[in-house]
Formats: C-alpha cells, structure tokens, sequence
C-alpha cells in the first residue's frame, strides 16, 4: 500500500525542515511516548490516546491483553472507546469496531498481526497485516474519529460488537457480563448507527449503561446485525434477548486501493440523544485533521505548565509521558450521568483515591486546581445523593470493597489547607465529619454493624482482613480532619480527632524482631494480645493484616507523626540504619503506593542525604523507557517521578514538602493562580545528587522541609548540588 498518503502536514513540514538542515524545536507533546508503560506489562498504561480527563479512551485491545485491554506482542482483535489507564484490575474495552476483508464476527476470528504502530497522546495509528488495512484515530472528550485505509475490494467491512468488553472477554479473571443492549441503523443511507450497553464487571460497584452514536462518511453497499454468530443480512436493529448474548451490526464497502473511510463515534453515559449532542459539538465534520491538531494543541498547553530543560533527552521523555499519565483520570462526566443534574461537577472512574491522594492530588493542587476543585465538588453531589463517599467511584457506581480508610478526606483536607477556590467548604467538611463519626467502621466492605464500632472504642481493629493498615490510615484520616477542624475555629473537633490520630501506636510492637531490627507494626487481636506474623509477607489485596503490603513498609507509615516514629525505633541514627537497611535489601517496596513517602523520612533522621540518594536511585533504576516499577495507578506512580524529578515531594494531606533536588537543571511550574515556581540546579548531574544549599525565593533555607505557602504565589527555588554529602 502507499503508506505516503498517511503524511500529515506537520510530519511533511519536518521531512522537508530536516532535508534543508533545519531543526524545529521540541514542543513538551512530542516527548510524550505512549509505549512507555505499555511494554513492560506491568504498569498497564493504556496505549491509545486521550485528551485530559477525558470521558472516553479509544484504542486497540488484543488477544491476552493486559487489564488495559492490551499486550504489546499480541495480534489486535480491534478497538474499543474506553481503556482505563495502569489500574491493575479492569473494566470497559465496549463499543468496539474491528476493520475487516470478508467479515468473521466470532470474538477471537479476526485477530491481526501488526506493524507500523504509532502511540502519541492525540493519535495512535497502526496497520493491520491480516487484511494489509491502516488504521488511525484521534479523540475529543466524548468522541473519537477514525480513519480506515482499506485495499481495493469488494468485501471491505466494518463490524461493531457492542457485546465486547475488558472484563467478559480480554482479561477474563476480571470477569464481566453484558447485561441488555441494542444496536440500529439510524436512516435511509445506514450511515448512522445507535445503540446502548449495559454492563457489570470489572473494578467497579454495579451495572452501568453506555449509550452510542456513530456516523460514517460513506454509504455502505450493505449492511446486517448479527447475534450469536448468525449473520441476518439488511437487517437493521438488534437487541439482547438473554444474558450475554453476542450482538452487533456491520457495514460492508465496495472500496478502492487506498480508499480511506471516515468514521465518528461518540459515548454518553446518559443517552443516545447526548451522544448524538456529543459528537455534532465536538466533531461536527469528517474532518480528522483538525480533530488531530486540536488534540495535539489541547495536550501541547496541558503538558507545558511544567517546562524542563538541562536534562538527557531520556530523561525528558521519560517526565513528560509521566506529566501526561497524570492527566488521564479521573475523567469528567459533567452533564453526562442520569444520577447528577446538568451542571452538577462529576468526576469519575477514580481507581481509586488509595492510590491517588498521595501524589497525584498533590500535583493537581499546584498546576490543575480546578480539577481539584472538580473533584472536591463531585464528593458534595456524591454525598448529597448517595450518603457516603467511598474510596472508589467507576462507571458511576460507588465501590463496596476498600482498599483502605476513608482516604477521600486526605483529599479534602489537602485542598482546603492549600486554598482552593470554588468549594463549599462548609458542604466539605459534612462528609469529613461524617466519615470520622459513622464510617471508619474497620471493615474492608463498609458493613454497618455494632461489631464494627472497635476503631473508635479499642483504638485499633481486631486481627483480620486488613485490619493493621486500616487502622494506620484511619488514624492518618482523622488527622487530615484534625487540622481542617483546627483552621475552621472547631477546638473540640480538633482535639477529638487528634487525639485518635495517634491510634496508629496501638499497633506498636517494640518487641517484634526482623533482621536484628526491633520495633515494627503488627496485628492484635480483640483482648490486646499481638499476632505473630511474618514481618516480610507480602499479603496481597483483601487480605488478612496488611493490604498489597507488608509489616516492613507499613512501620513507616505515619505521615503525621514522623518524628515519633522516629523515638519508637530507637532514635535519628537507628531509625536512618533500619530504614536504609529496607531500602538496600528490598524490604520496602517502592512498586506500591503504601512506601511513597517513606525515601523522605531520612530527613527527620539528618539524613537528607540518603533521601537524595535513594530517590535518585529509584528514579534511575526503576523508571525507563519501557515503563514504571508497578502499575501505574492512575498516574500515581507518574507523579512520584515528576514530584523526584522536580527536586520536591509532598507529604500527601498535609501543606508540607520535603526536598530532595532536581534531575534537571531548570524547571518551571506554572501555577494554577497565574503565578511561576521557577527551580534551579546548575550544578545538577548524575554525579551531583546531593545538596549543599538552598536559597528559596532569595533567603537561605536551612530546613529541608517547606511549606507551601513559600511556594504557593511562585518564586525561586535554588539548589546547589554536589558530588558529596554535607
């Protein structure tokens, strides 16, 4: 075929830039490489493209796919309109398309083999060997527009599977159900085609509804539904008649060599009239290059409120896809949902907080606040709706099963002590009072009953599924309210609540030995008797003691409390030794979200050095070009590295952050107030990883920890980096 025809005007204007010696320079969007976090088959990073926070995610799904919905060195079996991005538990992959020659609609009879694949966060082209088609697509915020490139033939066809989805047929342990569901032409010309889904599965609380509307830019020759394999030729609608019934339409086109064929589709988790509403507001023609270059400009402006320089080239690409994985989740559905009025902020698919309070809100607080603000605001509506605000909110629906406390509040209390606009923070603080007074219940499914009452009563919960870390983050819970309460004026929330923050040393065991170190968290049971456990253990999710984490990593976890964690092992030198000893030894595992903080707890030993190296070496050992050390989490564990790569790190909830020093020479972060935090090192190298001074907006800094009220209107950060520690 000739794959000349795909030339853009821009990759033109570079061919023709680069024969005449001309270099254009990199804009932040061209470093992004959609494969990292892809190849590694770990940190489960969705391939295609997607605008920031985005409602949809089109891209390829493939036989064996990861819970993406795809594994690089597997055949394609097509795309679909929504991939959830480095969770590590799926859901979506619906209303999915597959380009074919002849037309085989069994859900593993039109695999491909690939090549020419191409992942940019505004386009993801590939071509598909089986049937030598050439695929591209590139995405608004509830739409998407493909282009297919078919050889000369009489039997080019388009088939659409509204039954297909992630969990039912992908990465099937998940396992997912089609629940109801109908698709039909919509005219004369059977160039329109509508329809719905309904769907249960996958990280998730219930069955959700998505609503379809497509348009083609050529009238086919014919068309068809099909249901369970039995083709009905010029049929127009279909529908389920029984649990998981496979159903679809197709198109079938005459087409010549290299004819390409357009396509728009669009979602709405409300109806088909908004999908419609969606796709003519967003993508009103067959116009997919400007749908292209308006994606590309919208990531461009997203990507460039932090600007870098004075690094490896690596290193760059390496931070801005990060930057962009950050930008994926939670995705808006303001005015889409039947649950919440037009008007009403609603953001979704959060997979969840446990993971995304800790860094990825953090950053959202200095460059993107008004989703911040969005979020905060979808916990009023959620709150006012359903009564409770829990950790994990998909597809519409709350999630039963907790990973931890009731980390919403983290959340909350985070953004109210960083001055974000927009909020009724009185309307806030209802849900923090009513998590800490009627939740914290001390059971990983949220179970209403007296026997749960023992966090607040006994001061810590019973032996039992994940009963150590809940205890641990409950009591981080109830300080992020503590302080909140403080600043409102509420003395007596403020006492009561810290007070229980300190419940965390319940769980204490002083005695417990590991490695010739003493002093770790352990479970205990009802009468106040400790459990033995193996301190090492790497429990899992859902259970018993620990949650995806083990008594080494969760002795580090109090964020409020650092200094005394520091007293109960002994003091600043034995602590430093016990922590380092984690580190070298991988006791502390830096893959999960429950070890985020701990690298920068060196500092309340007087050891910021080790923070500094450990941090680096995290960042070089465990961060590449094929991706992250574990899932990526909603872009997580991205924002770990662009927090490290930035010289400074949030301890999550709180307004403090610890420094560590950049990567890169220079970097600006561009406010979300209108304000530049503006970062030197100079001397900053491979080698010159420590730091030998700080100079903060023209004063010498002499703590290496700072508040964000010296950052919060901008200024200067100056870090002279050396070779060796002080």
């Amino acid at each position: 075929m000739r794959k000349i025809a795909w030339l853009s005007p821009i990759v033109f204007t570079l061919i023709i830039g680069q024969a005449f010696g001309q270099k254009l320079p990199k804009q932040p969007v061209d470093y992004v490489d959609n494969k990292i976090g892809v190849l590694d088959v770990i940190s489960n990073c969705a391939i295609g493209p997607q605008l920031p926070h985005g409602s949809i995610a089109p891209g390829p799904q493939t036989k064996d796919g990861e819970d993406d919905g795809y594994h690089p060195d597997r055949p394609i079996r097509g795309f679909g309109q929504i991939q959830q991005s480095g969770t590590g538990w799926g859901t979506n992959g619906q209303i999915f398309f597959s380009p074919q020659i002849g037309l085989a609609v069994g859900e593993e009879e039109h695999d491909s083999e690939k090549s020419n694949e191409k992942a940019t966060p505004f386009e993801y082209a590939v071509t598909l060997n089986r049937y030598d088609i050439d695929v591209k697509l590139t995405p608004s915020y509830h739409s998407a527009i493909y282009q297919f490139q078919f050889p000369k033939s009489e039997e080019a066809n388009l088939l659409l599977d509204i039954t297909h989805n992630i969990p039912q047929d992908i990465k099937t342990r998940i396992t997912g159900s089609f629940l109801a569901g109908e698709v039909k032409f919509d005219d004369d010309s059977h160039q329109k085609i509508s329809g719905y889904g309904t769907y249960i599965g996958g990280f998730g609380g219930g069955a959700y509804t998505i609503y379809f509307y497509c348009e083609v830019d050529k009238k086919p020759n014919a068309i068809g539904t099909w249901s369970n394999g039995n083709i009905q030729k010029q049929s127009d609608f279909q529908s389920l008649k029984q649990k998981n019934d496979r159903v679809g339409a197709y198109l079938n086109f005459s087409t010549k060599e290299d004819e390409i064929i357009t396509m728009k589709v669009s979602l709405s988790y409300q109806s088909v009239a908004q999908a419609k509403a969606w796709l003519a507001d967003e993508i009103p023609a067959f116009d997919y290059q400007k749908t292209k270059s308006t994606a590309k400009e919208i990531w461009n402006n997203a990507l460039k409120k932090i600007e870098v320089d004075g690094g490896e080239e690596k290193d760059k690409t390496i931070f801005y896809t990060a930057l962009y994985h950050s930008q994926l989740m939670p995705r808006n559905r303001t005015n889409d949902t039947k649950n919440f009025a037009n008007g009403v902020p609603m953001l979704d698919d959060h997979f969840a907080i446990w993971d995304t309070w800790r860094t990825v809100y953090p950053l959202h607080n200095l460059i993107n606040q008004e989703v911040v603000a969005g979020t905060v605001n979808s916990f009023i509506a959620r709150f006012k709706k359903f009564g409770v605000v829990r950790d994990a909110f998909v597809n519409g629906n709350d999630m039963n099963n907790e990973q931890g406390g009731n980390n919403v509040d983290n959340v909350i209390a985070e953004a109210y002590l960083k001055g974000v606009k927009g909020v009724d923070w009185v309307k806030a603080y209802e849900i923090l009072k009513y998590n800490a007074d009627e939740q914290r219940l001390g059971s990983y499914i949220w179970t209403k009953d007296s026997t749960q009452k023992v966090y607040k009563e006994l001061g810590w919960i019973p032996s039992g599924i994940m009963n150590v870390s809940i205890t641990l983050e409950y009591a981080y819970n109830d300080f992020c309210i503590a302080q909140v309460a403080q600043k409102m004026g509420k003395t007596e929330d403020y006492q009561k609540y810290l007070k229980r923050s300190q419940q965390w040393i319940n769980l204490w065991n002083k005695n417990a030995e590991s490695d010739g170190f003493k002093g770790f968290i352990m479970p205990k049971d009802l009468d106040g008797n400790f459990k033995e456990v193996d301190l090492k253990a790497y429990p899992g999710s859902w259970k018993n003691y620990f949650y995806e984490g083990s008594s080494w990593n969760y002795s580090f976890f109090a964020p409020h409390q650092i200094d005394k964690l520091v007293k109960l092992n002994g003091g600043k030198k034995k602590f430093a030794e016990k922590l380092n000893y984690g580190f070298k030894n991988r006791l502390i595992d830096y893959s999960n979200e429950p070890a985020f903080l701990a690298v920068h707890e060196f500092i309340y030993a007087n050891r910021p050095d080790l923070a500094s190296y450990w941090v680096k070496q995290l960042m070089e050992k465990s961060f590449n070009l094929k991706g992250n050390p574990g899932n990526d989490d909603s872009g997580a564990m991205s924002s770990w590295y662009i927090f490290s790569a930035m010289g400074f790190f949030p301890n999550a909830g709180q307004d403090i952050y610890y420094l560590t020093g950049p990567l890169f020479k220079e970097v600006k972060l561009h406010l979300s107030n209108g304000a530049t935090l503006n970062i030197s090192a100079p001397n900053a190298s491979a080698k010159n990883i420590y730091i030998q001074g700080v100079i903060i907006n023209g004063k010498k800094c002499k703590s290496y920890i700072i508040n964000h009220e010296m950052i919060a209107n901008g200024g200067t950060i100056e870090f002279n980096m050396g070779p060796n520690p002080l």
